[in-house]
This record gives structure tokens, sequence and C-alpha cells, in this order.
């Protein structure tokens, strides 16, 4: 039987990567670089015991595994995670990326390399890697720290700042020149582009998710996220723009959505599979006689990846108004390329913008870099210590002090605040009236002027129906700033008639007919303005209800922290924590930290009562220093080594029907006995083909109700058997 050779290259791809991924687990590398060790044995460099045949057919695959990565990526975005991450991320990244561009462009030209050369060194020198990261992070057991909390709202703005590069660097690359007009000729088209996709998008997009969430299971989910995500892809290249960025918008929006985790668990093993193949065609390009012949190349640059990263992140946090070892553990932690490099690698290739042996350099400088970046962080604890001792009293006390201050002033500010809120009420309105005389001028106006004869009637038609869609948000423009933003309130409405008129001559060539057709639409306008504001009124209260349930919503995103810090746990199901109350547990007096959010489900118990039980999957927020979460995590959280075989560790759900004659028929939840006999869980009732998940305590049980409960396995045997003999006494009598 006849074998396709892609499913041929499949077989040996994934084989030869299982191998390799798992001998790097062995000694604690990330399996990155096992997957691009992986493509350097399969690739056309080395003898060919194991090749592939359809290199072509692989391509195809490896930009599915750029769609998906990216995808994944934008799930954990979230502009409301972007907003959060404050002044300190926010500036630590925009002085990191900047640092990286111009040092990128010095080492290129040092080297002698082209101009189109510096300019992508730059931008793959500029962002770390968010997975390499992460993992080294989870690996080491450093994610509760509070410099972790940091590098991940870095990483955040550094993933958004990567998307602008790559759509930016495909203008460049399709031109072959580097021009400042293009450039920012690119960037409004961009940030038309974008902000029409995010607007329609975060108005549409979570409706729909929340349906199908309601009526549909895993499988219409997945199909319908997948949908999606394909549609804005196809829709980025029929634009132009890198297949990337499609991928990660579509992401960000479903992660404004209260259904992102579970698209999140179920997008894993494509992302998975996808992106491991999408890393093995990266080491499948390398050649490893360029990268010996090249070696001062790939030495100079790690060199510049390291120390300017180091330096700038410390640096930048430190002026952000950290602390010295938040300073140091953040920019050891980020002294590394990754994915994006390759993915801009790749684009340069493409377009042939790059010279061939900028692809091998840069990928070795990321294995060397990412095999550091576990040793980097494992020894920034040492390194702080050792400038501490070198700093004198008066130094430190200084860093303290600006440190305080400086947290003070960004901590405080309602009125900032609320005058940000404002502009990008203001900003998002005109993209969208921006959107609507765009789209009218190159669609409907066209028709217009093939069906009316006269060119002046159709411009005058074109145009007030783009002054009527766009009303309300034209109103909401002139309003945005009210008292007590006076002066903004005039620059923004000045701003508005100007950018009004700009659009307007989309239609017009003639001034005078402009006038005429302005005069009777401003007629128009204060006639009917009510009617706008009603409008937008609905338009703006829909649009935030559609992301009112984001998990990122919740009360601990309010939650400002001083000494401390929150951090998030999930429990684990053999964790010692597991069925015992907060008021057992003592984490108060053992540990000096306050649990003050248990998430459950779509649940979140805020200020949990300290008779609250812990169970198997919850996610803990707790509110206090590094030393004690990392006491908390290590004696508690953390699976114990010895319950591997306990049974007593595992819990279970389980349904039980409430027959004729039960002891507890016709008693509340409360009373029933199950939490305080057996130590269970009622967590649903399925009741005339209804199903209640988290009924509340007072609910009076009925026959034939099934009860979901969960519950110790062995608690929950010996509830079984409590029913079991109530049913056979009953059947005795």
């Amino acid at each position: 039987m006849h074998l396709a050779p892609l499913i041929q290259d499949l077989a040996v791809i994934l084989g030869v990567a299982a191998l390799v991924t798992f001998l790097f687990r062995l000694i604690k590398q990330p399996v990155v670089l096992g997957y691009i060790v992986a493509g350097i044995i399969v690739g056309p460099y080395t003898p060919p015991i194991f090749s592939v045949v359809d290199v072509e057919s692989v391509k195809v695959w490896a930009e599915l595994g750029v769609i998906f990565l990216m995808f994944a990526l934008g799930l954990e975005f979230s502009f409301r995670r972007l907003a959060k991450v404050g002044v300190s991320a926010g500036m630590t990244a925009v002085i990191q990326i900047l640092t990286m561009l111009i040092l990128g462009n010095v080492t290129a030209r040092v080297l002698g390399w082209t101009s189109m050369d510096a300019v992508f060194l730059g931008c793959m020198i500029a962002i770390s890697s968010t997975t390499i990261i992460i993992k080294a992070l989870e690996e080491l057991g450093l994610k509760t720290k509070k410099f972790a909390e940091l590098v991940f709202g870095i990483l955040i703005v550094e993933d958004l700042a990567a998307i602008i590069m790559l759509v930016a660097l495909s203008n460049i690359a399709s031109k072959s020149t580097v021009s400042s007009m293009d450039l920012v000729s690119a960037g409004g088209k961009l940030a038309l582009v974008v902000g029409s996709w995010l607007v329609i998008g975060m108005f549409v997009v979570p409706r729909l998710i929340r349906a199908v969430g309601r009526r549909g299971n895993n499988e219409m989910m997945i199909i319908f996220s997948l949908g999606l995500c394909l549609a804005l892809v196809s829709l980025s290249a029929y634009f132009h723009y890198s297949v990337a960025l499609g991928a990660f918008i579509m992401g960000s929006i479903l992660a404004e959505t209260r259904e992102v985790h579970r698209i999140e668990e179920l997008v894993t093993p494509l992302k998975d599979m996808f992106g491991a193949v999408f890393f093995v065609s990266v080491g499948m390009l390398l050649d490893p006689a360029i990268i010996l012949s090249n070696w001062a190349s790939i030495l100079i640059l790690c060199v510049v990846i390291i120390c300017g990263k180091v330096l700038s992140v410390a640096l930048g946090t430190l002026v952000t108004g950290q602390s010295l070892g938040t300073a140091v553990h953040s920019g050891f932690s980020m002294a590394q390329i990754g994915e994006f490099s390759f993915i801009i690698a790749t684009l340069g290739l493409s377009y042939n913008a790059i010279r061939p042996d900028l692809y091998p350099i840069i990928v070795a400088a990321s294995l060397i870099t990412t095999f550091t970046t576990p040793y980097f962080i494992r020894y920034a604890g040492p390194v702080t210590e050792a400038i501490k001792r070198r700093l004198s009293p008066e130094a430190m006390t200084r860093l303290d002090r600006y440190g305080s201050f400086i947290q003070r002033r960004s901590s405080g500010g309602t009125f900032s605040k609320d005058f940000y809120v404002r502009a990008l009420r203001w900003l998002a309105c005109m993209i969208i009236v921006l959107t609507i005389f765009i789209a009218i001028g190159y669609r409907v106006y066209p028709w217009l002027a093939g069906q009316i004869v006269r060119r002046e009637i159709a411009q005058a038609v074109a145009w007030l129906l783009s002054f009527v869609l766009s009303a309300p948000f034209i109103w909401a423009m002139l309003t945005a700033f009210r008292a007590p933003y006076q002066l903004a309130g005039l620059v923004s409405r000045i701003a508005t008639v100007v950018l009004l008129t700009v659009f307007s001559l989309e239609f017009f060539s003639v001034w005078l007919v402009l006038l005429v057709t302005a005069g009777l639409a401003t007629l128009f306008f204060f006639l009917f303005r009510r009617r706008f504001e009603s409008f937008y009124g609905w338009f703006e209260e829909k649009f935030i209800a559609g992301m009112e349930n984001s998990p990122e919503d919740s009360v601990h995103s309010h939650l400002v922290p001083w000494d401390a810090h929150l951090a998030e746990f999930t429990v684990d199901p053999h964790s010692s924590i597991v069925g015992q109350t907060l008021i057992e547990l003592g984490l108060r007096e053992r540990f000096g930290m306050n649990v003050v959010v248990i998430q459950r489900g779509d649940k979140d118990l805020v200020a949990p009562k300290a008779t609250e039980r812990i169970y198997p999957g919850d996610v803990i927020l707790c509110f206090g220093t590094d030393e004690e979460l990392e006491r908390f995590h290590a004696d508690l959280i953390r699976r114990p080594e010895t319950q591997g075989e306990d049974e007593d560790a595992s819990y279970a759900l389980r349904p039980f029907e409430i027959q004729s004659g039960s002891r507890i028929l016709h008693r509340t939840i409360r009373d029933s006995g199950v939490r305080e006999q057996f130590d269970c869980m009622v967590v649903g009732i399925e009741r005339d083909g209804e199903r209640l998940r988290s009924p509340k305590s007072d609910l009076v049980l009925e026959e034939k109700d099934l009860l979901w409960v969960v519950g110790n396995v062995r608690q929950l045997q010996r509830l079984a058997e409590h029913f079991q003999n109530q049913a056979s006494r009953r059947a005795g009598l």
C-alpha cells in the first residue's frame, strides 16, 4: 500500500523529537532545545539516517505551528492583563526593547552586515522567549515569587511589541527599503485594521462563545474557536499581514471570555504537536558547517544578548521603583531569545531580505542563551546578595526610599485612571468612525456612482450614509471629556472635527459641496443627537457586558500588595491540604499569610470563611511575602513524594440517587449530614432532566434526585455503603 510522504515524514519528525526531548528532560533542559536538535538530525545537513522527504509539506505544517503557537499566546495575553501590568512592567519592557534594538543595529554594523540585516537582527534579539521563561520558572518552582509577576508583565508587553515588529518587518522586507514614512503609513494602517478587528470582535465573539459554551460540547467549542482563528488568519493574509497577527488577535479576543480556560485546555494538544513540528523545522534549516564557520559572530551575539538584556531589564526595573533583588532576578530571567526570533528569521528568509547565514547564527545564539537561562535564574539570588554586600548602607537606604516614593506616586491617581479610560473611549470611537468611512468609501460609493448619474449626488449620499452610521460614535468623541477635563475636552472636540473633515475628503474633491453637505448633516446631527446618545449608551453597555464574565475580572485584580504580593496555587489532588478547612490549616499562625480568594470552577469565593474546605483543583489566591509563600508551597501545596500510592489522598466525583424512604429525603443538603458525617460535598444535583450546579445548602432533597458528590475515595465508599444499608433495610421491611 502506498503511503503519502507527508505521513512518513511526520512519523520521522515526531519519533525523533520524542526520543530527543525525553533525553533533554532527563538532563533538565527545555524541550524546545530538544525539538531543534531533532530538526538538525532529520535535516538535510546531517547523514540521511532519518531524512525528511516532502520538505514543502513540512513547511505548511510548520506554518500551522506558528498559527497555533500565536493563537495560544493570544489566549494567555488578555488586554485586561495588559492594563494591569502597571507602569513598572510597561516601562521596563520599552527600555529593554529600545536598548536591544540599538545594540542589534550596532552589532550588525560592527560585523559588517547590511542595514536590512541590522534591522532584522535588532528585532530578533529584542524579544525574550515567553515559552522558555515560563517553563524555567515552573521547573525551578519560582512562579510565585514577586519578580515572576513583573517578568510576566514584561513578557506581555514584549509579545505585543513582537506582533507590531512582524507587521513592520513584512512591510520593510517586501519593499527592500527602510523608510520612516513607510513605517508611519504601515503603522497607521495596522492600527486601523487591528483596531476595527478588536472592536468588532469584542462586541460579537464573546456572545457567540457564550452561546456555544452553554449549548455545545467540547467538540463544538474547539471547532468554533479554531474556525474563528483561521478566519481571522485568512483575513490577515488578505490584507497582506502576517498570519501570526490574525491568530494572536483572535486569541486575545477569546481571552476576554469566560470560556478561555476551556479553550486553552482544548487547544493545548494541537499547539504542542504543531509547535513541535515548527521548532523541528527550525532545526532542519540549521547547517552545522555555517555555525562552526561563524562561531565568533555567535559568541559576540550571545554576549550582547545576555549583557544587554540583564542590564536593560535590571535598570528599567530599578528606575520604576522595584527593589534591587527584583531587578536582578528579572534581568537574569530574561537573558535569552526564543520563538519570536525564529519567526522573524523565517520571515526574513522568505523575503530574501537577510543574509542566509544570519538564520543559523541567530538560532545558535538562541540555543546557547536558552541553555544558560536556568542557571542565570538559579544564581540571581547569590548575585543579589553579593551586590548588597558591596553597596554601602547609605546607597541601599536611598534605593529603598526611591522605590517607596515611586510606588506611592504610581499607586494613587483615580483622576489619571479616569482620564485614560476616557481617552481609550475616544480612540476606540475614532477607529470605528474611520472604519465606517473607509468601508463605505471603498465599497458603497463605487456602487452608488454607477447607479446615480450625477457624481456630486453620489458623493453626498455616501457621505451622509457614513455620517449617520457613525453619528453615535462621533457624539461619544465630542463628549468623551467633560468636567474636570475642560482643556482635554476642547482639544478632543477640535481633533474630532479635524479628523471628520479628513475622513470626508475621501468623498469630496470640491470644498463647496463638502461644506453644504456638512451643514445639512450638522443640522440633522443636533436634531437627533439624543437618539445617537441613547444608541451609543446601548452599544457601550453591550460591549462591556460581553466581557463582564471574564475570568480576569475578579476581585483580586483590585488588591494592591505592599511588601507582600498575591500568588496563585492550584491544589494538587494529592496535596496534604485537600479536605481540610482553612481554620484547620492555620495559615496565618503557621506562615503569616492569608487566603483571600478560592477559585472553584467558574465561582470565586472572596474572603472565604474559616470553615471553608479545600478541594482538588481549587485555585487559591494567597497574600504574603516570597518567604511565606515559598514555605507554604513547600510544606503543603507541593505533592508529597510519599503519597504516590496512598489511596487516602485520592478524591473523586460520584453520583448517588435518593430513593423513597431514604433518611435524607425531604431534608436540606445542610441537614443531610453528607458534609459533617462523611466529609464530602454535594457539588451538583440532577432533577427532572435539569442540572443544578453548586446547589445552595438550604435546597430540599426530593425523591429521584441524583446527587453528585465530591470527597475522599474511602469516605465516598462509606457514603455508598450507607445508602446501600438503608436500601437493604427498606427491602427487609
